[in-house]
């Protein structure tokens, strides 16, 4: 199993998932660019809220319709723990 990318919106009154869109892994360069860094988590594995103004970036970049008003959005990760342990792991390893 690999990571797989998502834009995931959650309603605003039940915050139940309401839609999710996948992101590519050819799309990840545009997230990274869309989103400020993340310090602690180059791989985007933890959830990832995002403001309006970037939701509505990303969206328009993935190509994908959103409704800002109704859900809070964020970029989620569904990953192999094992997976994101090695690489991990392997970014702390000196060359």
């Amino acid at each position: 199993m690999t990571i797989a990318w998502h834009l995931r919106g959650y309603d605003r009154r039940t915050e139940t998932l309401g839609c999710e869109f996948d992101i590519s892994p050819g799309m990840l360069p545009l997230v990274r660019a869309v989103l400020p860094k993340p310090e602690n988590d180059p791989e985007l594995i933890d959830p990832y809220v995002l403001t309006r103004d970037l939701t509505i970036r990303l969206a328009d970049g993935i190509g994908v319709s959103i409704h800002p008003d109704r859900y809070d959005y964020f970029v989620e990760a569904d990953e192999d723990w094992r997976l994101v342990e090695a690489r991990r792991t392997s970014a702390c390893v000196p060359a």
